[in-house]
Formats: structure tokens, C-alpha cells, sequence
């Protein structure tokens, strides 16, 4: 069950940004070691200067038989010089055969946390004071809009992804080395960049294996795409080594406005 616990864990782990404007729905699935484990899907809505993330996480395949997890949450904010600066990021989990779960709300100023509610509550070990969640907090992102990248920006691959939910705080270190490429989705060819890098925990991660794996170089990669209405860089796929081999999440469908995105 020890490998089921880990698999949970990564799913958790890839809760990632991926924001649109306008009403955007992207399907992902996410295999590991060539099985299926989980479905994810994004639901995006943008409004002027007001953003709006849904995220849900299901397991699939044989993880659903032994690890029956549903993963949902929603981010909101504004939008700051084309920059994301996040006001409220709530999240909640079941592990249903587990008898498992959490719910859990975070409130921001001026794109800092000042206010965590969890229930249950966590632990007091895990409890950050009022000038640790600034100092974990700033510069961060909520977990939902961590990867989306400013279309300002000529290459994605130049922007470090800082995130921070409250208790656990990591940054993706880019790597120099990138180059462009194509994928197909839903028989759609995208323009992407490859960009590669390495994941760096700030606070709140254990020692593990997977940690370890991660946190060598080049060990994530991304295939960013532009999308031209929306001016920013969003991952369409990303792949992440681990012990119990890679972890592939790659968008099988995009629909922008209630259309496949061309």
C-alpha cells in the first residue's frame, strides 16, 4: 500500500497552474510508469482584471481500486500589470477507502497569505505562524496559477514557478537549456517550448525517494504552449522522474469558449 500512498501524493503534488481568460476547460490524463492513475481537469474563467480556477483530480485505472481519491479546488484574484496575484485559494481532498479528507481555505493581501482555515486542523507542527506565512508567502503563488507564465515573456523557460499553500512551499528552478518543438493534441499541433528543470522544497516535504529523484536536474520538464488571446504561457504536457518511473500529464482536449482550441 506504501506505493498507492506515494501515487496519492504525486497526484497532490501536480495540482498546477494553468490559466486561461475567458471560460477555458483543459482535459488532462496522467500516467505513471505507462498506467493510468488519475484524470485532471481545469476549468478557467477570467473577467476583465478578475480570475477564477476550478481544478479536480480524480483517480483512474488501478489506482481508483486501491486508492479511491477525489481532489478539488478553486483560486481567485486579480490581475496585476498581466501579472497573477491571488486573493482566496481553497482546496478539499477525499480518500475515500482511507476515510480520509480535509477541506481547507487560505485568504491573501496584496498577494500575500495572511489566513489559513483547515478542517480538521493541522497539526501544530505543521501550523505557520502569522510572519512565516509572510515569509513563505511573498513572492508565491497559489498552487492553482504557480505555472502559468506572463506572455510578456518570450520564453517561458526564463521564469522560476514559486508555490505556497499554507503549510507547504516549493520552487521549480528552470533550467537554461530549452528549444522548441511541436505536439499534437486531439489531432491539434501545438507551437510549444520544451523547458527543463528541477524541484526545490522550501518547507513542509519530508525527506523521501521521490523528493530526492525530483530534485535533480532537468528532472521535470515542460512543454509550454502560447495562447494568443490570452497572452500567457501555459504547460500542455509535463513530465516528472520518480522511483517508480516517470510521471506523464499531457492535455487530451482544449476547449477555449466552448470550442477545441486551434
Amino acid at each position: 500500500m506504501k506505493k498507492y500512498k506515494l501515487i496519492t501524493a504525486l497526484i497532490l503534488l501536480i495540482n498546477n497552474p494553468l490559466q486561461l481568460k475567458a471560460q477555458n476547460t483543459i482535459s488532462y490524463s496522467a500516467n505513471l510508469g505507462g498506467l493510468r492513475i488519475a484524470e485532471l481537469t481545469y476549468s478557467v474563467n477570467l473577467k476583465k482584471e478578475k480570475w477564477n480556477i476550478k481544478t479536480e483530480i480524480l483517480a483512474a485505472g488501478i489506482v481508483d481500486t486501491f486508492v479511491s481519491f477525489v481532489f478539488s479546488s478553486e483560486s481567485k484574484g486579480i490581475l496585476i500589470n498581466n501579472q497573477i496575484q491571488p486573493e482566496l485559494y481553497t482546496f478539499s481532498y477525499e480518500i475515500k477507502n482511507k476515510n480520509k479528507s480535509r477541506n481547507a481555505r487560505i485568504k491573501y493581501r496584496e498577494g500575500i497569505p495572511v489566513e489559513l482555515e483547515s478542517d480538521p486542523k493541522y497539526n501544530d507542527s505543521d501550523t505557520l505562524s502569522m510572519d512565516e506565512l509572510k515569509k513563505y508567502g511573498t513572492n508565491s503563488r497559489d498552487p492553482n496559477s504557480a505555472f502559468v507564465v506572463s506572455g510578456t515573456l518570450k520564453n517561458p523557460c526564463l521564469e522560476n514557478s514559486k508555490s505556497f499553500d499554507g503549510v507547504r512551499s516549493y520552487e521549480i528552478k528552470m533550467s537554461k537549456k530549452n528549444k522548441k518543438t511541436k505536439l499534437i493534441i486531439d489531432e491539434i499541433e501545438y507551437e510549444t517550448f520544451i523547458c527543463m528543470g528541477s524541484f526545490n522544497p522550501i518547507i513542509g516535504y519530508e525527506d523521501s525517494d521521490f523528493l530526492e529523484t525530483a530534485s535533480e536536474r532537468n528532472s521535470i520538464r515542460y512543454w509550454y504552449s502560447y495562447f494568443e488571446k490570452e497572452k500567457v504561457w501555459i504547460p500542455i504536457k509535463f513530465i516528472i522522474s520518480t522511483p517508480l518511473g516517470a510521471l506523464v500529464v499531457k492535455a487530451n482536449k482544449i476547449i477555449s469558449n466552448g470550442e477545441v482550441k486551434k
